[in-house]
C-alpha cells in the first residue's frame, strides 16, 4: 500500500509577504469575569436579551491605535474544551504486525478475492459478495471488477420472488449510479395495494428492502412505503432476532446503510461478519489487515496534524473558538478514508480548522464593527489592510492567510489553479457570516429564504468543493467549473448539511446569543414549533438526499471517486457527527473506536 503525500515540517511562522505576527496571550481582549450588564449593547452583533446575560468585561485595542481601549461586552458559547488534547500528538499504536509484512498478505489475498469476482458467475452469489466486500470495507480496491460485475447485472435479466435479493441487486445498481427500476418491488404487494404481510416472516428481506428503500428519487413514493412498512415491522422484531442480525437491523433503524459512513461501516461489519457462520475466511482476514494497515495511516496524519496545531497555539490564543482539531480530521475522513487521500484529508482538516476559529470568532465574538473590519481584509486579500484591525484579528487574518497559501505550496504545478478557489470560497464564506451578524445588529429578522443564502450559499463551497481540492487527477478544472455551478450533485448535499445542522443546533445558538437562527426565521414564518419546524427541516433533508440520489446517475459529468466524495460528505451530515463539532464528548467513544482499536488476525 502506497502513500502518496509526505510530510512537511511544519512552519507557523516565516519570513517573506507571508509572515505571521507571533501569536502572543496579550493579543487578544483579556476576558475577566464580570457582572457587567447592558440594555442596549451599541457594538453587539447579535439579538441579546442584555438585562439577563452577563457580559465578560475587556479592554480591546482601537482599530486605529492599539493604545487606545474600549470597554466592550463579550459574548461566549462557551464551548467544552478538547477532549483529546495532545493525545494524538504522542500516541504510539501498539506494533501488531509490520508495515511490511502486513502490505504483503495483503497483495496476496487481494488476488485471491479478484479471482472470486471474476470466477463467481451465479448472480445472487456475485451481489452478495459485492455487498460483503464494499461493506467490510475493501471495495476501493476492486473498483474495476466491482463495476464490470455491476455494468453485467444491468444488463442481465433478474428473474426471482426472493424480496431479499431483489432489493440488494437493486440498492448496489442504485448506488453504483444505475437506473435501476423501483417497479421491481410491486410484486411484492397484495391485492389491495399494501405490502403483503407475509413478507414479516423474512427479516433479512425486510431490513434489505428497507435499505433499498433510501434510494429513491424524488416522487418514488413506492420507496417511502417501503421504507414505512419495513420499519414498522423491523422494530417489532428486532429484540427477537439473533446476532448479527439484530445488530445490523438496530444499526440500520439509527442510520439507513445508503447514509452511513464506509467507514463506519466497515468497523461494524468486520465484528459481525465475523459472527456469520457462513464467512469467508479470506474476506475477513483481508478486511481485518486492510484495516489496521489504514488505520495506522490515519494515525499518523492526526500526529502530524497535531503537532501542526500545537505550533500554531490557536486554542491557547483564542479561547472563546471550539478546539476540533481531531473532530474535523473525521469529518475529512468521513469523507474519503482510503490510504491514497492521505494529502486531501491532511489540507481539508487545516482549511477546516481556519474556517472554524474565523466562524466562532463572527458568531460569538467579535462585535459588529469588529465583524465589517475583518470581513474587508478578506475580501482584499492584502495584508497590507489589516493596519486597522485590532491585533487579535491581524493575527487571526495573518494565520489564514498563511495557512492558505501553505496549503498551495502542497500543490502540483499543473493543480496550481486551485488556490484560487480557496481564496473566492473563503471571501464568500465570510460574506456570509458578515450578512449574519448585519442582520442580528440592526435586529432584522430575514425571511426564511434569504436567511437560509448565506447558510447555504455561502457555505456551500468551503465545504463541499474545497475537500476535492487536495484530491488528484480525477478532479480537473473542468470538473471544478461545473462544480461551482452548484448543481443538484452539489446543492443537495450542503442541504442535507445545513437543515440537519439547524434542526440540532438550534438551542446551542440561541443560549450562545446568535440571534434568529435559520430554523427560528422558518418558525415564526410559518407560524410552527420548534418541534414542527425541526420535523420539517428533517423531512427537507430527505427530499434533499433523493435529489442527491436522482443527481448520482450515470453518466455524470464528473468521475466516480469525485461523486462518492459528494455523497459521503452528506452521510457526514448526520446528527450524532455534526454535534461533535460543538460538544466533543459526544464522539469521543466512536472515535476511539476508530482510531485506537485494531482487529486482532
Amino acid at each position: 500500500m502506497q502513500n502518496y503525500y509526505k510530510f512537511n515540517h511544519v512552519q507557523c511562522c516565516k519570513t517573506g509577504p507571508h509572515r505571521l505576527y507571533m501569536l502572543q496571550p496579550h493579543h487578544i481582549p483579556s476576558i475577566v469575569n464580570s457582572n457587567y450588564t447592558c440594555s442596549t449593547p451599541p457594538y453587539s452583533a447579535r439579538y441579546l436579551n442584555c438585562n439577563k446575560r452577563s457580559f465578560s468585561d475587556v479592554r480591546l485595542a482601537s482599530c486605529k491605535n492599539d493604545d487606545h481601549y474600549a470597554t466592550i461586552g463579550r459574548n461566549s458559547a462557551n464551548y467544552e474544551p478538547s477532549v483529546w488534547g495532545d493525545f494524538f500528538a504522542t500516541y504510539a499504536p501498539p506494533n501488531l504486525e509490520t508495515k511490511e509484512r502486513l502490505e504483503q498478505m495483503i497483495d496476496e489475498h487481494k488476488e485471491e478475492v479478484r479471482d472470486m469476482l471474476r470466477s463467481t458467475t451465479n448472480a445472487v452469489e456475485l451481489m452478495k459478495l459485492v455487498d460483503t466486500i464494499q461493506r467490510l470495507g475493501i471495495g476501493y480496491h476492486f473498483d474495476k471488477e466491482i463495476n464490470d460485475a455491476l455494468c453485467y447485472q444491468c444488463d442481465s435479466k433478474f428473474d426471482t420472488e426472493d424480496l431479499q435479493h431483489v432489493a440488494l441487486r437493486f440498492r448496489l445498481l442504485r448506488q453504483h449510479g444505475f437506473n435501476a427500476s423501483s417497479d421491481v418491488f410491486y410484486k411484492f404487494k397484495d391485492s389491495n395495494g399494501n405490502f403483503d404481510e407475509k413478507l414479516c416472516e423474512d427479516a433479512r428481506g425486510l431490513l434489505s428492502l428497507y435499505n433499498a428503500g433510501y434510494l429513491a428519487f424524488p416522487g418514488e413514493t413506492l420507496l417511502d412505503e417501503a421504507i414505512s412498512f419495513a420499519r414498522c415491522r423491523l422494530k417489532s422484531k428486532a429484540n427477537d432476532l439473533n446476532s448479527p442480525l439484530k445488530k445490523q437491523v438496530l444499526r440500520a433503524l439509527k442510520t439507513p446503510l445508503h447514509r452511513m459512513l464506509p467507514r463506519i461501516e466497515a468497523m461494524y461489519h468486520i465484528q459481525e461478519y465475523e459472527e456469520e457462520e457462513t464467512r469467508n475466511n479470506t474476506l475477513l482476514k483481508l478486511a481485518k489487515m486492510d484495516y489496521n494497515l489504514v488505520q495506522r495511516l490515519h494515525l499518523e496524519e492526526l500526529k502530524h496534524l497535531s503537532l501542526w496545531y500545537k505550533e500554531l497555539n490557536l486554542s491557547e490564543i483564542l479561547r472563546y473558538a471550539r478546539d476540533r482539531l481531531v473532530e474535523l480530521y473525521f469529518w475529512s475522513l468521513a469523507g474519503y478514508f482510503e490510504p491514497h487521500y492521505t494529502r486531501a484529508r491532511v489540507m481539508y482538516t487545516k482549511y477546516g480548522v481556519m474556517a472554524t476559529v474565523v466562524d466562532d470568532t463572527f458568531d460569538v465574538y467579535a462585535t459588529y464593527e469588529e465583524g465589517k473590519l475583518l470581513n474587508d481584509a478578506f475580501q482584499r486579500w492584502d495584508e497590507k489592510t489589516i493596519d486597522c484591525l485590532p491585533m487579535y484579528l491581524k493575527n487571526l487574518y495573518l494565520t489564514v492567510i498563511d495557512t492558505i497559501h501553505g496549503l498551495g505550496d502542497e500543490l502540483q504545478p499543473s493543480e496550481k489553479y486551485r488556490i484560487r478557489y480557496y481564496i473566492k470560497e473563503t471571501q464568500t464564506l465570510v460574506e456570509g457570516y458578515m450578512q449574519e451578524i448585519e442582520w442580528f445588529a440592526k435586529r432584522q429578522a430575514p425571511t426564511f429564504d434569504k436567511r437560509k443564502k448565506p447558510a447555504i450559499d455561502g457555505n456551500i463551497g468551503s465545504v463541499l468543493l474545497l475537500p476535492l481540492l487536495g484530491m488528484g487527477e480525477e478532479v480537473t478544472e473542468e470538473a471544478l467549473r461545473w462544480l461551482s455551478s452548484f448543481p443538484d450533485i452539489v446543492m443537495a448535499p450542503m442541504e442535507i448539511c445545513r437543515y440537519t445542522d439547524d434542526a440540532i443546533s438550534y438551542e446551542r445558538e440561541m443560549n450562545a446569543g446568535q440571534g434568529p437562527t435559520t430554523i427560528v426565521c422558518y418558525m415564526m414564518e410559518h407560524n410552527l414549533t420548534k418541534n414542527e419546524a425541526a420535523a420539517k427541516f428533517e423531512s427537507m433533508a430527505n427530499e434533499s438526499w433523493k435529489k442527491l440520489n436522482q443527481a448520482c446517475l450515470r453518466p455524470t459529468k464528473v468521475p466516480a471517486e469525485v461523486v462518492n466524495r459528494l455523497v459521503n460528505f452528506a452521510r457526514a451530515s448526520a446528527p450524532e457527527y455534526l454535534l461533535g463539532f460543538s460538544h466533543g464528548s459526544t464522539i469521543k467513544e466512536l472515535i476511539s473506536m476508530l482510531f485506537l482499536n485494531p482487529f486482532s488476525i
